[in-house]
């Protein structure tokens, strides 16, 4: 007799031996006992997760002729067939090999006649997505009213790629990923039942690799029992499957925190010379950067599900040298990485250089640590930081733009604030009445397009008569801004950033200007922003920062 693969060896039989879709299991289970089984269902989710093979057993639990049951015998003539596919009242069909209409029409004439031997005549239509429009179309109306005696399970990878007019006939089960901890003891119990041996990090690299799907999981253990025969290693895994030792990827993390790019460039060198893929290397460490994430955020049991002690103490310890933030840096600079090796023709020249500027990441600061260096005169990152410390800092931050203060003309003159019962609690002697409408016109922008647009091209006269003031060009644009919608945007603009309710009121302009001094006139957000940097620039504290930090003016 020929060799059966494990995955057909082990295939579950009932309800219960399915790993990981208790949420399925347990649904369909009651829908038996309690006699309300649906004609139309569709089992959707990643490969490898049970959907046919959950099929198959609802089909068994339908026609034993112990049932319907939960829990089939598998030992009378119907749950044989069934577990052999060849049975007459259940039929699996390829969706993607029979996808067009007239297979279609085929099964709506087929789908009349009576079971031969079974209660139920069961469609199991796998890649259901890969039907043709017209297919589906035919299969409407048999699907919402079939025969008492049938049942269509539908099995698909794209649930997205079933038109709504199906999916909204069907009862839905949504097939979950499984747990790396429960292929870890599946395999195990597995194991045991052929007699093989495997340390726990073994089948943790065979569980992780299969990346949710107990199927490849399977399927790997089948080809790695051919090449190690009865006890198996994490060393027999890695060589199969052509991974990198997670060794090397501790190994990287700690250049990389040392800032030593001579070795971390050997690393590649090494990873080369031994014939690794080198994507085939960053995906791996990608894998092992997102575990020291979950574990530095605060999400240890996610991240370690499954794992051996040993290794996972390894995670453990090397994550408690490490910030989430600069961990999320160096995802974000490999994960540029990895797209660009799969364009370039050198993709270890790719790798090299993001080594390269891995080793000359500074630590991520804090706001507070680098306000607390500025007033202090310190420098760098603060305490207990490693790197980007040692720098000097200025002796005095910068202000932000709220906090900025020049001093103003005491007369209520254009782009000034007006003194004594026409002006405002927020404005003091002293405020800046352009920095103040700045602010404004940035909080517009960021709510309502059409009003700033409007309000970029009227002048700010200044706070008359407890009025902000606007000379505009035509009416259209005063229309605008005086409308009821937009007066009360500005009202709760001006209170949070001016500390009180100001109503806005406009005039056209009262004196005749050429177009230079009109556009001279108006404040324009790239002029602006250009003064603004270039003031910027020449404080001596901004500077100080942008050292500080490695940080630039955008």
């Amino acid at each position: 007799m020929s060799y059966l693969v494990l995955a057909r060896k082990w295939r579950p039989q009932r309800f219960e031996d399915i790993v990981g879709q208790s949420h399925v299991t347990t649904t369909l289970s009651n829908a038996i006992r309690t006699g309300r089984v649906a004609h139309a269902y569709l089992f959707t989710g990643s490969r490898g997760v049970g959907k046919t093979t959950t099929a198959r057993i609802l089909a068994k639990a339908l026609n034993c002729e112990q049932g319907p049951t939960v829990t089939p015998c598998n030992k009378c003539s119907s749950c044989l067939e069934i577990t052999a596919s060849n049975s007459m009242d259940v039929l699996e069909i390829d969706g993607a090999s029979n996808r067009g209409i007239d297979e279609i029409r085929d099964l709506r004439e087929n789908v009349k006649y009576t079971p031969t031997q079974g209660r139920r005549k069961v469609y199991i239509i796998d890649e259901v997505h890969m039907l043709t429009k017209e297919a589906f179309n035919a299969l409407l109306k048999t699907l919402e009213e079939p025969p008492a005696h049938v049942v269509f399970i539908f099995a698909t990878t794209e649930s997205h790629k079933v038109p709504m007019t199906i999916l909204s006939r069907c009862q839905r089960f949504d097939f979950r990923r499984i747990d790396t901890a429960a292929i870890v003891a599946h395999l195990r119990t597995m194991l045991e039942g052929e007699s093989v041996t495997a340390d726990d990090e073994c089948l943790y690299i065979l569980a992780r690799k299969s990346e949710g799907s107990l199927r490849d999981a399977i399927s790997l253990l089948d080809q790695l029992i051919a090449f190690g025969g009865g006890a198996l290693t994490a060393a027999d895994a890695r060589q199969v499957l052509g991974l990198v030792d997670e060794s090397a990827y501790f190994r990287a993390m700690d250049l990389v925190r040392a800032r030593d790019q001579a070795a971390a460039l050997d690393l590649v060198a090494e990873a080369s010379a031994g014939g690794l893929d080198l994507q085939e290397f960053t995906a791996g460490w990608l894998g092992h950067l997102r575990i020291l994430l979950l574990v530095a955020g605060g999400a240890a049991d996610a991240g370690l599900s499954g794992m051996p002690g040993e290794l996972r103490d390894r995670y453990l310890s090397q994550a408690k040298a490490w910030d989430g933030r600069d961990l999320a840096r160096i995802i974000r600079l490999l994960i540029d990485a990895e797209a660009a090796m799969k364009r370039s023709s050198q993709p270890r020249l790719v790798l090299e250089i993001a080594c390269v500027r891995l080793c000359a990441l500074d630590a991520t600061v804090s706001i507070e640590q680098v306000l607390a260096a500025m007033d202090g005169g310190t420098g760098g990152a603060g305490p207990g930081s490693e790197r980007g410390a040692g720098k000097d800092a200025p002796a005095k931050g910068p202000a932000s733009a709220s906090q900025s203060q020049p001093q103003a003309v005491p007369a209520p003159a254009p782009g000034q604030v007006r003194e004594g019962g026409a002006g405002y609690a927020a404005a003091k002697p002293g405020d800046d009445f352009e920095a103040l409408w700045r602010m404004l016109l940035s909080a517009v922008n960021q709510r309502n397009m059409r009003l700033f647009s409007s309000l970029s091209q009227s002048r700010p006269v200044g706070i008359v008569d407890g009025r902000l003031v606007l000379e505009i060009p035509n009416t259209f644009v005063g229309d605008l801004i005086e409308h009821r919608d937009h007066q009360a945007l500005l009202d709760e603009e001006t209170a949070r950033l001016w500390g009180r309710r100001i109503k806005v009121s406009c005039r056209m302009e009262t004196a005749p200007a050429d177009a230079a001094q009109t556009a001279a006139a108006r404040l324009t957000r790239r002029d602006e922003a250009e003064r603004v940097k270039n003031e910027a620039l020449q404080d001596p504290a901004i500077r100080g920062l942008l050292d500080t930090v490695d940080g630039e003016i955008i």
